[in-house]
């Protein structure tokens, strides 16, 4: 089998390949990261993923938040770990976005991914689908629904805390397992690499000042660890 580019017939053949573990689809079936790494030479630098975890469709030098968030959700590139609509079309005033980020603006990026990534997280613990904010759902609704069902009367503070308890859960648990700033980064490609074309814009993240504006909101020191301060301040 030929793998040309852009080839739809190819793509679904190859899928198969790979549910099948048959021939290449043996190597592919390990994950991009995996799959380079074997393959040797310069595959490293076609090998498009964050912590081992492929990228999504949204190219993070379209959205700078996006850019910062990527390189930072606990699981990888994830695009359910952190939404850069908010740097499109949606707002969420219970965490300071009042109205649609500048995309390609760079100052507060990090503390909006970071805020944003809370929020996934308390997304994921009460099961609602995260498609509902594009119908305009907002934390105040999913709140009040919570301290109804449940009797525990929450307050909007506590309940935003509530994620980021879990989102810095889940980062020492990487922690331990070795995972520091040095992970929180783009493939090269994307800060490397501009844009060309009709209608593109020629950005590259400034990824190294959104980690820093990151990490101080986050209260994490230089390499990306939780403080002993956080972590108290968050009860873990």
């Amino acid at each position: 089998m030929e793998l040309l580019w852009g080839s739809g017939e190819v793509m679904v053949k190859m899928t198969e390949k790979i549910a099948k573990r048959e021939g290449l689809g043996q190597l592919l079936g390990e994950g991009v990261r995996i799959a380079a790494e074997k393959i040797g030479k310069n595959a490293v630098e076609f090998s498009l993923h964050i912590k081992g975890q492929e990228l999504p469709a949204h190219d993070p030098r379209s959205f700078n938040a996006g850019a910062v968030g990527y390189a930072t959700i606990n699981r990888g590139a994830c695009h359910l770990g952190f939404t850069h609509v908010f740097e499109r079309v949606l707002s969420m005033p219970e965490i300071g976005i009042d109205q649609p980020l500048q995309r390609l603006e760079v100052k507060g990026k990090g503390e909006a991914a970071a805020k944003t990534q809370n929020i996934m997280g308390l997304f994921d613990s009460l099961k609602v689908c995260k498609f509902a904010m594009f119908g305009g759902l907002k934390m105040t609704p999913i709140l009040g629904w919570y301290n109804m069902v449940t009797g525990i009367p929450l307050t909007m503070e506590e309940f935003l805390k509530t994620g980021e308890r879990i989102f810095n859960l889940k980062r020492m648990y990487n922690v331990r397992c070795g995972i520091s700033r040095k992970d929180d980064t783009l493939p090269g490609r994307f800060l490397t690499l501009k844009h060309q074309g009709e209608g593109l814009t020629p950005n590259l993240p400034p990824l190294g000042q959104m980690l820093a504006d990151y990490y101080e909101y986050r209260g994490w020191n230089e390499e990306g660890i939780p403080t002993p301060e956080k972590l108290r301040d968050l009860g873990l």
